[in-house]
């Protein structure tokens, strides 16, 4: 991360030892501050990279699992919804804690708008599901109770 950052932001250049490929000892305070990354920020962006996809051979794997590219994309999709849904809250919570007076009412309620967008889907896809689920469970029991009728 540290090296990403490094060629991402030219002025981090002289703040890491590039045989160690670490920042320099006291210079977090100053790179933090050349990124203009605040601690909440940091978190949220942690938060939001734990909760995404996972590399490229695992969702490999997951499609030879699931044997259906509908499902795999479905679980990219929900680990993504996931990830921006912690990494907004742990945002806009910590801002709110720690300086709310920088907290961006627009930007914040425009993730909330895709947070509830998200969440409408997945109740949605839910109810659905339920519902297949019952009708297939009706059917199956008629069936059961017109086999037991005839024998």
């Amino acid at each position: 991360m540290v090296g990403t950052l490094a060629v991402c932001f030219v002025g981090l250049e002289n703040l890491i030892d590039a045989d160690e490929l670490a920042l320099i000892e006291g210079a977090g305070a100053e790179a933090a501050s050349i990124i203009a990354i605040t601690k909440v920020a940091a978190l949220a962006y942690l938060m939001f990279n734990l909760y995404t996809p996972p590399c490229f051979a695992a969702i490999g794997a997951m499609n030879s699992e699931m044997k259906s590219s509908k499902w795999v994309w479905g679980a990219i999709g929900l680990q993504l919804g996931v990830g921006y849904t912690v990494g907004y809250a742990v945002y806009t919570i910590g801002t709110l804690i720690t300086a709310p007076e920088t907290l961006n009412v627009g930007a914040a309620l425009a993730g909330l708008a895709a947070v509830a967008v998200f969440a409408a889907v997945i109740i949605g896809l839910i109810r659905n599901t339920n519902k297949k689920l019952k009708t297939e469970y009706a059917l199956n029991n008629a069936g059961k109770a017109y086999a037991a009728s005839k024998s």
